[in-house]
């Protein structure tokens, strides 16, 4: 149960961070030109943070439930732990996943490689150390 609650802290953390990312991708000039084509401009901007942030919630928290439960399932709770983490594999499964999408978000907006890499380094953080913490707990 514990995992569970991990797994769902943790998605719900990457679901605050995704809604910072996304709003501040929704007030950039050429995403921007994108949005309005599809909504009303005379929508407020911050308007749109709302649906962001419930479609990052769910999905975030259901993804972290799901990762818990391969945890729990996949028997990491019994491997060995290293780095503070306290399965290495695992810890180390999700930071390969955190870095599976880096190559092609750098070729559609190398400008914006620094929050890539920071939403990468939280999922590994989040999902790979946070996550099998509280899971232990």
């Amino acid at each position: 149960m514990n995992a569970v609650i991990g797994g769902w802290a943790a998605g719900y953390v990457m679901a605050i961070l995704s809604t910072f990312a996304l709003t501040y991708l929704a007030f950039q000039p050429g995403p921007q030109k994108l949005v309005q084509r599809r909504i009303d401009p005379a929508v407020p901007g911050l308007l749109l943070a709302v649906p962001i942030s419930i479609g990052t919630t769910l999905i975030w928290t259901m993804a972290g439930l799901v990762l818990a439960s391969a945890y729990v399932l996949g028997g990491f709770e019994d491997k060995p732990g290293a780095l503070g983490a306290p399965s290495w594999q695992f810890a180390l499964i999700m930071a390969i996943l955190a870095l599976l999408p880096l190559p092609v978000l750098a070729v559609l907006s190398s400008r914006l490689w620094w929050l890539w890499l920071t939403m990468s380094l939280a999922f590994a953080g989040l999902f790979g150390w946070m996550m099998p913490l509280l899971a232990e707990r």
